[in-house]
């Protein structure tokens, strides 16, 4: 099994909450990477930096 198919819904999740996201930002952006494979842009609440997490 590939690197790229263990890339889902609860890597995603767990992905963005390690980067200090709450848990309402993380849970709308894990599924939205889930549905369509990409997370759109959002900022870290800590260091204001974009972050985006593509397949």
């Amino acid at each position: 099994m590939s690197s790229s198919t263990k890339r889902g819904w609860k890597w995603a999740y767990q992905k963005i909450r390690s980067l200090q996201c709450s848990r309402l930002c993380s849970l709308y952006r894990a599924t939205r990477f889930a549905i369509k494979g990409d997370t759109g842009t959002f900022h870290n609440p800590v260091s204001w930096q974009k972050i985006r997490i593509r397949r």
